[in-house]
């Protein structure tokens, strides 16, 4: 069965209106050059998919509206502020088919609008008054900067160990995944058990995304990605598919030649995608997102049935399933 997100959306269809309301007015207050720096971001849209979980763990039990927006916007600027720093560091030209900011301004304004982002979403946090949220979210920068600074050192070792790829997209992905579910059981006084249930849900729903991640970045068209494909090769970042394809009787031994120029042109990447893409590598991976996908789901038995319930479900679904 082939989900939109428009379907697993439809339950917070208003929420997310108001929601994107406020984003922008809050971002239209801030000074002159941060605002027209993050506005083109926050009008580059994307599903929103960070502040979606948090609003519909929240649905799940009984939240303050006010403090689920504030919420749902100081994930969702911490979302974006690492995503400034991470296309940075890349030297990424494009997100979602639009000039980055540092394309546009520069890198160091970039890394100061990115830091003001940081701080801003942790002064949404706070203002809730409930220091569980603040910790679970200033642990999860921890986390990504950590997933982070892993990627960044074993860029271009291509014999890695498939534990740490795992350990890897669980920090800088999966994490905040987490945190969004568990920061809307918290607003909703949720106990400990639909906590930790939710937050599980994140980290495996949050895995299962990054691999198919992953694999659209060797199977999807540019035109699907709103950047080049290939680019986690081009760029040196070793993901499941590349693994698996090296394990690859059929193609391993065709790789390895080709990984092993350094530099590798553009010739080559092309060459490494179109094996990657014709071994058995994909469907392996895309095996696993769905594994991780369906351990996410199970998580949802401690709930009742509802709609929020039944969107989550089928958010499980979706991050598997989709083609951009």
């Amino acid at each position: 069965m082939s989900v939109s997100s428009e379907t697993f959306l439809e339950p917070i269809a208003a929420e997310l209106r108001e929601l994107e309301r406020r984003l922008h007015e809050t971002v239209a207050a801030d000074l002159g050059p941060i605002a027209d720096a993050m506005e083109h971001i926050v009008s580059a849209g994307g599903k929103r998919i960070r502040p979606a979980l948090l609003i519909l763990s929240a649905k799940l039990g009984d939240a303050n509206i006010d403090h689920v927006y504030n919420a749902a916007m100081g994930i969702e600027f911490i979302h974006t502020a690492t995503l400034i720093h991470d296309d940075l560091i890349d030297d990424a030209e494009t997100r979602r088919g639009l000039a980055t900011i540092h394309a546009v301004l520069g890198a160091n304004p970039a890394i100061i609008v990115g830091d003001y982002y940081f701080g801003k979403g942790a002064n949404l946090l706070s203002s809730i008054g409930v220091p569980l949220i603040t910790q679970v979210v200033s642990a999860t920068v921890m986390k990504i900067c950590m997933g982070e600074l892993q990627q960044l050192t074993s860029k271009r070792y291509y014999e890695q160990p498939v534990e740490d790829y795992y350990t890897k997209i669980e920090r800088k992905t999966a994490t905040m995944l987490s945190a969004a579910c568990h920061c809307g059981a918290i607003v909703a006084g949720m106990g400990e058990t639909e906590q930790r249930a939710l937050e599980r849900y994140g980290r495996d729903l949050g895995i299962a995304f990054q691999i198919a991640d992953d694999v659209l970045d060797y199977t999807a068209t540019e035109e699907q990605l709103g950047k080049p494909t290939g680019a986690d090769l081009r760029q040196g970042t070793v993901t499941l598919p590349l693994m698996y394809a090296l394990k690859d009787p059929e193609v391993g031994p065709s790789l390895r030649p080709l990984l092993a120029r350094e530099p590798l042109s553009d010739a080559d990447c092309d060459a490494v995608v179109g094996l990657v893409r014709g071994s058995r590598a994909v469907a392996d991976a895309e095996a696993r997102a769905h594994e991780f996908a369906d351990r996410a789901r199970a998580e949802l038995d401690v709930f009742p049935d509802s709609e929020a319930r039944g969107a989550l479900e089928s958010i499980c679904d979706y991050v598997v399933e989709r083609r951009t």
